[in-house]
C-alpha cells in the first residue's frame, strides 16, 4: 500500500490540513477534521457498495449496515438516515425513486425460511420505564406532499400504490395479528338504518374510482 506521494496512495495536504486518497492524480477520498466525510465514485455508472458480499455464518442474524447516532446533549433533533435524490433544475429524466427496498429469494429447491419476509420493518422502540412528554404525534409512517399544482401529472398522485402482481396475488390488503391492536378493535354495535357516512377514503382500482365509507363513532 502506497503511503504519501501526490499521484497514488495517501497524501497529506498541509495547506488544507486534510488527508487525501489519490489514484493517478485523481482525488478519491478526503478526510478532514470538522468537515463532512464524502464517499463519492468517479463514474456515474458506479455506486458505493457496503457489505455486498457473501455471508457464511451458520447461526444468528447478520446485519449489513448499522447506523445508530446517539444524541447526548439537549435540545437538538436527530435524523438517522436522510436520502434525497434529485434532478437539477431543467433536467429531464425517467424515474425518481427515494428508497428502493428489494428483498430477494433466489430460485431453486430447498432453503426454507422458518420466519417471514418483510420489505420494511418499522419498530417504535421506547423504554418501558420512559416517562417523557411527547408533544407531537407518534407515527410509524408519515408522508407530506409538497408538489406544485402547475405540473402536469399524467398518472395519479396517491399516498400508496399497489402495483399489478407478477404471479401470485395478495391475500389481503391489511393483516392484523388480532382484533385488539388499537388500530383494529372488536365492536358488535350495528349501524342504525339510515345512518349517513361521515368520511370516506378515495381509492382507484385500474381506472375506476371507489370509496371506503366511514361512520363517526357513536
Amino acid at each position: 500500500m502506497a503511503v504519501s506521494g501526490r499521484h497514488r496512495g495517501f497524501y497529506y495536504n498541509h495547506d488544507s490540513a486534510q488527508l487525501e486518497v489519490k489514484h493517478d492524480g485523481t482525488t478519491l477520498q478526503i478526510f478532514k477534521k470538522d468537515n463532512h466525510h464524502k464517499i463519492e465514485t468517479n463514474s456515474d455508472t458506479k455506486n458505493v457498495r457496503i457489505n455486498s458480499r457473501s455471508y457464511t455464518q451458520t447461526s444468528g442474524d447478520a446485519s449489513g449496515v448499522q447506523i445508530k447516532p446517539n444524541q447526548t446533549v439537549a435540545t437538538a433533533g436527530i435524523t438517522g438516515l436522510e436520502v434525497s435524490p434529485r434532478f437539477a433544475a431543467g433536467i429531464a429524466g425517467t424515474n425518481l425513486v427515494g428508497i428502493k427496498c428489494d428483498p430477494v429469494l433466489k430460485g431453486g429447491s430447498g432453503g426454507n425460511l422458518s420466519g417471514g419476509v418483510t420489505g420494511i420493518q418499522v419498530n417504535l422502540d421506547f423504554s418501558i420505564s420512559d416517562s417523557r412528554v411527547i408533544t407531537g404525534d407518534v407515527s410509524a409512517f408519515e408522508t407530506f406532499l409538497a408538489i406544485p399544482s402547475g405540473n402536469t401529472y399524467s398518472g395519479s398522485v396517491a399516498v400508496m400504490r399497489v402495483r399489478t402482481v407478477n404471479i401470485k396475488a395478495w391475500d389481503v390488503f391489511l393483516n392484523f395479528d388480532d382484533a385488539n391492536t388499537g388500530a383494529c378493535t372488536v365492536s358488535t354495535t350495528s349501524i342504525t338504518s339510515g345512518t349517513n357516512t361521515t368520511h370516506r377514503l378515495k381509492c382507484l382500482v385500474g381506472s375506476t374510482t371507489f370509496y371506503l365509507m366511514g361512520v363517526a363513532a357513536a
